[in-house]
């Protein structure tokens, strides 16, 4: 008699453990004590241009965001990618020109300056020598004028170079832009292509529902978590 009493008292506890009865019963909603079906959700994908474009098969678990299927259209996607690439290709050259630029620029600097150097040297004697007598003023003058003909020319440098580089720089600016902006535009057109879920779950069918000259409608079947 005690032992069934006491198998009675095991069995109670046993039903009324929270935890096992979390494993051996249904979801329920704690407010109604009723248990909770799951989700379905029917997603219609119309006019696809051929059932390749289906990404997902009955049983595959999809993430919310995934996608399902995309619209496959290669054309503008391989056109925004051309144009995108010449764009990069531009600016590429641009930077190698840009490049070249400043090596040709240092060269010459470098060459006039000590051009200019070995020029007001001599200035600077010849005003010794024409103030002692020794050499005639009209040398002097010349010396004089030669520097100030090679001061003309390292600013004319300076201005040339400058001006040449801030345009290329504006070419490479916009030729970047450009390039970014054709990506993003890829990107966008690649995301339209696709068709994502709504919800996380899983594949529970696929259906063809219709099939037109436009494409094939299919309805993918998803069992939310």
């Amino acid at each position: 008699m005690a032992s069934r009493r006491r198998e009675g008292q095991a069995e109670t506890r046993l039903r009324e453990s929270p935890s096992l009865n979390h494993l051996l019963s249904p979801p329920f909603d704690a407010s109604t004590h009723l248990p909770v079906l799951p989700q379905v959700h029917p997603i219609v994908i119309p006019d696809l241009p051929s059932l390749s474009g289906l990404l997902v098969r009955p049983g595959d678990r999809v993430e919310e965001g995934e996608p399902l299927a995309r619209y496959v259209d290669e054309a503008p996607l391989e056109e925004l990618a051309e144009r995108a690439g010449a764009k990069q290709e531009e600016a590429s050259r641009l930077e190698a020109d840009l490049a070249r630029l400043e090596g040709r620029f240092r060269l010459e600097r470098e060459v006039l300056e000590g051009e200019l150097a070995r020029a007001r040297e001599a200035r600077d004697r010849l005003r010794y020598l024409a103030a002692q007598g020794a050499e005639p003023r009209l040398k002097l003058l010349e010396a004089e004028a030669r520097v100030e003909e090679l001061l003309a020319r390292r600013k004319r440098l300076v201005l040339d170079y400058t001006g040449e580089r801030a345009h290329l720089e504006e070419r490479l600016r916009e030729a970047r832009l450009e390039a970014s902006r054709l990506e993003r535009r890829r990107d966008r057109e690649a995301e339209r292509q696709l068709v994502r879920s709504p919800v996380a779950g899983r594949v529970a069918e696929v259906k063809v529902r219709d099939l037109t000259p436009k494409g094939v409608t299919v309805e993918v079947v998803l069992v939310g978590d």
